[in-house]
């Protein structure tokens, strides 16, 4: 009989220890991040480095290409590309800009979520709208 309590004892504490660490786990959401640089039209970029919104002789090509869903990102001052998993449509009257954004980079793919736009301004950060999405 008392086996059987010490083991009962011990299997409901672990139990709980376990749900502790379960529920400590869940609580600890990844804090988010700010990026900052030029948001381009993906295609062109890729293609020719575009970092405008007119592309050559084609006057407004960035806005044109995500308005139509080609993708978005952003390039910040050291090169680097951050894919956005945004709407590009929402997205395509800043192509060509600088915007910071702040959300956080997804767990299962290399692609940045914002939950926060800001555009430069005259030198000044101005919020903006967050383009509605499907999340």
């Amino acid at each position: 009989m008392k086996k059987t309590s010490v083991v009962l004892i011990a299997f409901v504490l672990l139990t709980f220890c376990a749900f502790a660490l379960f529920l400590n786990a869940q609580e600890k959401k990844e804090e988010p991040k700010q990026i900052a640089g030029t948001l381009v039209d993906l295609a062109c970029y890729a293609k020719a480095g575009y970092l405008t919104n007119d592309h050559g002789d084609m006057k407004n090509c960035g806005t044109m290409c995500a308005s139509g869903g080609l993708p978005v990102a952003l390039v910040d001052v050291d090169k680097n590309v951050h894919f956005l998993a945004v709407p590009a449509p929402g997205y395509a009257e800043y192509v060509g800009q600088e915007v910071r954004l702040t959300g956080n980079h997804g767990k299962h793919a290399d692609a940045f979520i914002p939950t926060k736009l800001e555009v430069k301004k005259d030198g000044e950060w101005v919020e903006k709208k967050l383009p509605r999405t499907m999340m």
